[in-house]
């Protein structure tokens, strides 16, 4: 039984070990690409007055580690240990951890709606410092400035659609419309946008869609495609393993 995987390719690999360790077939179609920043002109600015700052915030894993591998050329990494962190869920607050470092409690809820909401809640006096993608939506930070908190963001990495080939796009759409890919999985936002954007008009038979944060659910919902394996019913702060969990469930 083959599941469609639309995450970066390098993201996806854990993923896809346990969707085949409950016996299903990865099909891989990143229909997102993590690159670096245009230009890292203001990041490095930031870095180099990284004592200007108490706290540092990440929605996102792929911030997490383009930020680390980047201060990593101006300074020890150890240099933030005096830093506070807040990290949207489990899988950034592990990207963190992976550095040696300890995450404030996390938000109820794994979105970065929570996150803000319980920074503006606590954090009052403070200077924070987030690293973001180039997606991030700016009308969050504007409302946390109106708000009152100190903050600076800058762009750490690109998210952006991949080029596919035809031959690759026609094989994935044949498996869809032909029934042989029985689930497709979103993990963001932009995924979801780029594989209408990829396919245009595509015929579905009876696949179950899967996703992965409110977000991504809530940008299904609006280009009108139904979610049928939602994790965070069960879960606020899902992660891979239990949304594969989730669809060997459903097979």
């Amino acid at each position: 039984m083959k599941v469609l995987i639309t995450r970066d390719r390098s993201q996806a690999l854990e993923f896809a070990k346990y969707l085949e360790s409950f016996g299903f077939v990865p099909v891989f179609l990143p229909t997102i690409e993590i690159t670096e920043p245009d230009s890292w002109d203001e990041v490095d600015e930031k870095i180099k007055r990284i004592d200007d700052y108490t706290d540092i915030i990440f929605t996102s894993s792929n911030a997490v580690r383009f930020f680390f591998e980047r201060f990593a050329k101006f300074h020890p990494i150890e240099k933030l240990r005096t830093k506070k962190f807040h990290a949207v869920g489990i899988k950034t607050k592990s990207e963190v951890e992976k550095y040696g470092f300890s995450v404030e409690t996390l938000p109820a809820k794994s979105d970065k709606e929570d996150l803000f909401a319980k920074i503006l809640s606590e954090k009052r006096g403070s200077r924070f410092l987030f690293p973001h993608g180039n997606l991030v939506d700016e009308l969050s930070i504007k409302l946390l400035k109106e708000n009152g908190l100190e903050i600076d963001d800058i762009v750490v990495y690109k998210t952006v659609k991949p080029e596919v080939s035809e031959e690759e796009k026609e094989s994935i759409k044949k498996m869809i419309e032909d029934g042989d890919i029985k689930f497709i999985t979103f993990f963001s936002p932009s995924s979801v946008r780029n594989f209408f954007e990829i396919f245009g008009q595509i015929k579905f038979n009876g696949q179950k869609i899967a996703v992965i944060g409110e977000t991504t659910l809530r940008e299904c919902e609006k280009l009108g495609l139904n979610v049928d394996i939602n994790p965070m019913k069960f879960n606020p702060k899902p992660d891979a393993k239990f949304l594969a969990e989730l669809i060997s469930k459903e097979k």
